[in-house]
């Protein structure tokens, strides 16, 4: 009798313990799958996306080669020009057809076909540890230093380099009546072409209120506003915000706050709409916020595959995509220095 009793009572646990059985996988989100990843690990200095948005060009600073992605259908490696030292800073021409290269390494400028991608011209400038460069004009390159007191312009066509008063810093620039827009490290100046020279302009914007590392500087034309994305040299200050300035008279436009320093901007064309990388990661990973450029709010996260990166943000002129330099966790060979912080680059369909 007792032995029948232990045997029901053992049957019972085992159905009980049946009933109660968890079978079902748990749900994983955000899988490495779920994006769309080209694997490059390289370190990127300045990414450009062409004008008719067939393809990327990504300046890889530590091995020293410009890279030309295809972005029709799936992402692809198109091309690699080796270059100059350490290439910090790329430029596009108006017709996409040729690609210039400032070098932090050297003092050069090289001039690349992007039908080819083969160094066309090489010119040796006076400039040490360049920072930025951008065309003023189909013939006219201006290039600022990180270290040099002021900034030159480069006729392509001639070789002549002219020595500007502007101050060094990060370019944007209203091509339509040539304006160019200077982010110092500690505000941003306006500066006017005459065909020769730059003069800068009455209107200067506030200071920022603190030294500052200025990552990115970009101009919407349609809405005359300049962004830029900085951080605070000395960490005194909290800088949670990317700030913004009317063209014209280089007033305040409003701030959009991201909760952590911006590292790059990009804009719709109509510039209703801000995109922006923050340096910090909330709860569930590394987001590219969408603001309203009206409301200041945000709109849209879109979830990014890693860490981002300074100047690593394109939107295509379709407004489909969005492109993004992403560092993966675990992506680093900490054991070969060239391979830290790798990046790889993700494109993003954007929400209509």
């Amino acid at each position: 009798m007792i032995k029948k009793l232990i045997y029901i009572l053992t049957l019972l646990f085992l159905l009980g313990c049946s009933i109660y059985q968890d079978e079902e996988t748990p749900e994983i989100f955000f899988q490495y799958s779920d994006f769309e990843i080209l694997e490059l690990g390289k370190s990127f200095s300045d990414m450009i996306i062409s004008t008719n948005n067939n393809s990327i060009y990504l300046s890889d600073y530590n091995n020293n080669a410009i890279l030309k992605i295809n972005t029709q259908n799936s992402l692809s490696l198109q091309q690699t020009t080796i270059v100059g030292s350490h290439p910090i800073a790329i430029d596009i021409s108006l017709n996409n057809s040729i690609l210039a290269v400032a070098h932090e390494g050297e003092s050069t400028i090289q001039l690349i076909n992007t039908e080819t991608m083969n160094v066309d011209t090489s010119f040796a400038v006076s400039l040490m540890n360049m920072n930025d460069i951008i065309f003023v004009n189909d013939s006219i390159l201006i290039i600022s230093s990180k270290t040099d007191p002021s900034c030159i312009t480069l006729n392509i066509i001639s070789g002549q380099e002219t020595s500007q008063s502007v101050l060094n810093g990060e370019f944007a620039i209203n091509k339509e009546n040539k304006t160019l827009y200077v982010a110092t490290s500690s505000s941003i100046k306006k500066y006017n072409w005459d065909n020769d020279r730059f003069y800068q302009d009455f209107n200067i914007s506030d200071p920022y209120g603190f030294v500052g590392n200025v990552h990115h500087l970009i101009y919407n034309h349609q809405k005359g506003i300049i962004f830029t994305c900085i951080s605070d040299k000395n960490n005194t200050t909290d800088v949670q915000h990317i700030y913004s300035y009317y063209g014209n008279d280089m007033t305040f436009a409003g701030k959009y706050q991201i909760k952590s320093a911006g590292l790059a901007a990009a804009t719709s064309q109509n510039g209703e709409r801000i995109f922006t990388a923050p340096t910090d990661a909330d709860e569930m990973g590394v987001f590219i916020i969408e603001f309203s450029q009206e409301t200041k709010l945000e709109n849209n996260y879109y979830l990014s595959a890693g860490n981002l990166t300074a100047r690593g943000i394109a939107l295509d002129t379709n407004e489909e995509y969005l492109y993004i330099l992403v560092n993966i966790p675990g992506d680093d060979d900490s054991f070969e220095p060239y391979n830290d912080y790798s990046f790889d680059l993700q494109r993003i369909t954007l929400a209509k």
